[in-house]
């Protein structure tokens, strides 16, 4: 997917120096936002001149565009490095196996969930951002969708086909309704709020649209 703004690096000595940049950017919009984001700041902390840079990133939103996808490229490869080992656990009880994926999916938002909120308030207004937030999206509900549907025989619910895509959209919505869907699916047996808290799942909110990721996990703008 094309990368606005951004010029690619072609040696490894210019790959390290635009790794350091992103980590530094990165930072900053977790700390900051789009305020803290001055481009004199980033080259401080990465050690390196404006002007490398600026020769690596035409501006700030260029800046902005390379760290989502250096973020959801990193995402990407977490959620299928997960849902593929969880694709193995062929003796797990699929209350526990939905409970594990839904924490697969909550440890991304832990992890990156500032710059994926920022992100995704951009991404509103911004066709790239959202573009490459909702790839991840995608992923997202295609990993889980594939693993739970994979025990469709196991599942307490009449109508998996249905029922898993609903269950994937409520967990990027509240803890409540995580467990409600948990529960539909499995028929409440070995999974409620007390486990899923232990899993991660309590009090986390899944961004909807960029990405929740993401998800780790985030759902499909509309």
């Amino acid at each position: 997917m094309a990368q606005p703004g951004r010029r690619p690096a072609q040696q490894e000595r210019s790959r390290i120096t635009e790794r350091k940049i992103l980590a530094a950017a990165r930072q900053a919009l977790a700390e900051d936002g789009w305020e803290g984001l001055a481009v004199a700041r980033v080259a401080a902390a990465a050690g390196v001149s404006v002007g490398s840079v600026y020769g690596r990133f035409t501006d700030k939103d260029g800046l902005v565009h390379a760290v989502q996808h250096d973020m959801l490229d990193e995402v990407d490869a977490d959620l299928r490095d997960a849902f593929a080992r969880l694709g193995e656990r062929t003796d797990t009880p699929p209350a526990q196996l939905v409970a594990d994926a839904v924490h697969a999916l909550a440890e991304q938002v832990a992890r990156h969930g500032v710059v994926m909120g920022r992100l995704i308030l951009w991404a509103a207004a911004d066709p790239s951002l959202r573009e490459r937030g909702n790839a991840t999206g995608a992923l997202a509900e295609e990993l889980f969708t594939s693993l739970v549907l994979d025990r469709a025989d196991q599942l307490a619910c009449p109508r998996p086909e249905a029922a898993v895509p609903m269950a994937f959209r409520a967990v990027n919505s509240t803890e409540t309704d995580a467990v409600e869907a948990i529960r539909e699916l499995t028929g409440g047996f070995g999974v409620g709020r007390a486990a899923c808290a232990q899993r991660g799942v309590a009090h986390q909110r899944m961004p909807h649209a960029q990405a929740a990721g993401a998800a780790a996990a985030h759902a499909r703008t509309t």
